[in-house]
């Protein structure tokens, strides 16, 4: 992902729409064919000095124009009459902003390729676990059983869903932006919108319905999907990296020959793809507030919003692809280990059954009783380091009305895990 957006690539991304945009000059008349196919045979990012590219960009706040200046010399070192067409009728927000979405378009089938993978591997665990017991856990503490696969389609619910609404966006992001100096292409007159046209089918992307040199709503609602995504990747980092705890011990992140391991302390195990999830869920909200900021643009062009956009969108793609990949290897080797949670569950004596216990009292009793009873029970099967169910058997305010099998029944996790 960082190729995607390295200086090769976005240099090549501008020369992508340079050559396209000439093609459909020509194709519409603006340009001679020969002229087209010049133009396009100079757009090779390995025919450009790219250190000389970032110095003279510092002096003109965009780098199209030192790119523009190096590609008209090479034009015109195979026809000097050429040259003069190069880059005509646009403007460096029209190349900076297709390279840009280019970039993402990109990005975003990198990003499918992890995806698929966590998908699959998440639907792989929920069905092996679906009816693995453990304990649900509330506001830190033990709540109830549930079981393994509940916690694991909660999780590729989630991130589904944020899948699909990058999907959505993706329609009215990866589109073409070509406006010309000031947004109305008046360069070429009558023939803008078929240019425009054939400069998308060219590169493969949409056209937009106006020019959106100071709307940013495309690329903020983009940029703001995959934040959500990145969000719900770090609950599920969060959900393994408790659970890796060796007091726990209940999944673990895949087991590598030194993956995790400390410079000091030779016996940990640290959820380093974990990690890099709950970095990105931290960094990302923050890069996505700065294209939040940058939104209250100038007249039809603008200074220094727009520019904002240059390392903040790279970062934010970035930060995102690096969780995905990583979510997507725990998914596929996700180690679970199910005694663990049965002896976890265990060692809570019976408590997590409270509200089943209390829910079938309430039905002989009422609620207020059964809730008073069963709190009084709890707090003696914790002082005594008891079982809740020999507290409960020796209660003969409970025994009165249920047998000893009907609390074995109440007490048993198996019976209890709803939906």
């Amino acid at each position: 992902m960082i190729t995607v957006f390295d200086d090769v690539s976005f240099v090549q991304a501008m020369l992508d729409f340079e050559r396209a945009l000439s093609a459909a000059e020509a194709e519409n008349g603006v340009i001679e064919n020969d002229a087209a196919e010049i133009i396009g045979s100079c757009c090779d990012v390995l025919k450009f000095d790219l250190p000389r590219l970032s110095e003279e960009a510092v002096q003109h706040g965009t780098v199209v124009i030192p790119l523009v200046r190096q590609l008209t010399q090479l034009v015109a070192g195979k026809d000097k009459n050429v040259s003069g067409w190069v880059h005509f009728g646009t403007t460096s927000q029209d190349v900076i902003d297709t390279a840009m979405i280019l970039q993402l378009k990109k990005a975003f089938r990198f990003m499918e390729t992890d995806m698929i993978r966590l998908d699959s591997g998440l639907k792989s665990l929920a069905e092996k676990h679906e009816k693995t017991v453990t304990i649900g856990r509330t506001l830190m503490q033990p709540a109830v059983p549930i079981t393994f696969g509940q916690k694991v389609k909660g999780w590729r619910s989630a991130i589904l869903r944020n899948w699909k609404r990058i999907e959505n966006t993706c329609g009215e992001t990866f589109v073409l932006q070509l406006g010309g100096a000031a947004g109305n292409l008046s360069a070429f007159g009558d023939k803008a919108e078929a240019v425009s046209d054939s400069c998308a089918k060219r590169l493969e992307l949409g056209l937009p319905d106006n020019v959106w040199h100071v709307h940013r709503d495309r690329l903020v609602a983009f940029c703001s999907s995959v934040a959500i995504m990145v969000g719900s990747l770090g609950k599920m980092a969060t959900d393994v990296s408790l659970l890796m705890q060796p007091e726990i011990g209940e999944a673990f992140e895949p087991f590598e020959t030194d993956r995790g391991s400390s410079s000091a302390m030779l016996h940990k195990r640290n959820p380093v793809s974990c990690l890099t999830a709950l970095s990105a869920s931290k960094r990302v909200p923050h890069l996505v507030a700065t294209l939040f900021d940058a939104m209250p643009q100038e007249h039809e062009r603008a200074l220094g919003g727009w520019q904002a956009e240059w390392t903040t969108i790279p970062a934010i793609i970035e930060a995102a692809a690096g969780s995905l990949a990583s979510m997507a290897d725990v998914a596929e080797g996700l180690e679970v280990n199910p005694e663990a949670m049965r002896r976890n569950l265990a060692a809570l004596n019976g408590l997590v059954m409270s509200e089943r216990v209390t829910s079938e009292l309430s039905k002989r009793m009422g609620r207020d009783e059964a809730i008073t009873i069963v709190s009084e029970s709890c707090r003696r099967a914790v002082d005594k380091d008891c079982h809740l169910s020999d507290i409960l058997k020796a209660d003969n305010r409970i025994t009165k009305v249920f047998s000893a099998n009907e609390i074995n029944e109440f007490m048993s996790p198996d019976s209890y895990l709803g939906t």
